[in-house]
């Protein structure tokens, strides 16, 4: 994958559909995208409210925790043109 280095910035979707800046820490697959990422969130501001948001975080193996001190380690993470929840993409261009 062109361009795809540890240290890029990208988006990963959130299990709520939202994008969160990230950054690629570890690149296991560079055809792929595999990768692992730190997701940076808006502390409390990105937490779920509905026991059914929370649930869905804890599915995708999102410590509440994280999210409220600003940060999320997500580990091998594939790359979508289609913001997939638990998928990263290039950020948008506006």
């Amino acid at each position: 994958m062109d361009g795809l280095t540890e240290g890029s910035i990208v988006h990963f979707v959130m299990p709520d559909g939202k994008h969160a800046p990230a950054m690629i820490v570890k690149v296991w697959n560079q055809d792929n995208g595999m990768s692992n990422l730190q997701v940076f969130t808006d502390g409390s501001n990105s937490l779920p409210y509905t026991p059914e948001e929370k649930e869905q975080f804890k599915n995708f193996g999102i410590d509440l925790q994280q999210v409220a001190h600003g940060h999320v380690w997500m580990t091998s993470r594939s790359y979508s043109a289609d913001p997939t929840p638990g998928t990263w993409h290039w950020i948008e261009k506006s």
